[in-house]
């Protein structure tokens, strides 16, 4: 079987998965020299296929670039790329790629349920999935780091700081006050939303993903499937999908 490509291009870094039909078999962080590791995984794997999701303005030359170098499909992921799962969403030209992979992601995993796709990453996303598989919507936020730079930024004293450090009840100086008014207060919102939403719809599976999911995983009162490959198995999903 050929192998395909996932490339996550995220605010910070992108991520590089490489399948062999379900199966990850490689994956690359990048900050920087992207197209040139792309170009050493195509090679090492005879990669034949690949997908995009992207936040940056680059990605229609990468994707051209992959256009030159491989013989299959090439997609840059937006919401008018044939899906397994239906957008119901009301402006689906402003919905972010990310988005909608970790949703074919979770989907793919719990088909038939309805789906709460938690996201930590620059930003938090907390989007519905139906159990007909209708992407519904839902809720962005800032993240973790985002909260914690926001304090600094727009404020005269406060410092950059960040959540590898004790996050009391009560934070017992600046610091942990921040930490704790931080972390806390992010997962104090995630349940309440799983709280409320878990009163609307029924038997609802609850997916956390993302760079912060491990500082907030274990905040979160409820069962819930941690999945730091969620998006690259949505992308490898809809890629699948496309080429039969």
């Amino acid at each position: 079987m050929s192998k395909n490509i996932a490339i996550d291009l995220g605010n910070t870094s992108a991520k590089l998965y490489v399948y062999d039909g379900s199966d990850m078999v490689d994956m690359r962080r990048c900050d920087t020299g992207v197209r040139e590791t792309i170009d050493l995984l195509i090679s090492q794997y005879g990669v034949r296929n690949a997908i995009i999701s992207s936040v940056r303005k680059d990605d229609a030359e990468i994707c051209n670039d992959l256009r030159l170098k491989i013989t299959g499909k090439v997609i840059n992921l937006t919401y008018s790329t044939p899906l397994p799962i239906t957008i119901a969403y009301g402006s689906p030209k402003t919905l972010g790629s990310d988005r909608i992979a970790v949703a074919v992601g979770a989907q793919t995993q719990a088909p038939g349920r309805n789906l709460l796709i938690i996201d930590l990453g620059t930003a938090l996303t907390m989007d519905v999935v139906d159990a007909d598989g209708k992407f519904l919507g839902g809720n962005i936020s800032l993240g973790l780091n985002s909260r914690f730079r926001a304090l600094n930024d727009y404020t005269g004293r406060l410092p950059l700081i960040d959540a590898n450090a004790d996050t009391p009840l009560i934070g017992y100086d600046t610091v942990s006050a921040m930490r704790s008014g931080v972390v806390r207060g992010l997962a104090y919102e995630i349940n309440g939303y799983i709280s409320e939403i878990s009163g609307k719809m029924q038997k609802i599976a609850v997916f956390i993903t993302g760079g912060d999911s491990k500082y907030l995983a274990k905040w979160i009162k409820y069962p819930i499937f941690e999945d730091q490959n969620l998006l690259a198995r949505g992308l490898n999903t809809i890629l699948l999908y496309n080429i039969g």
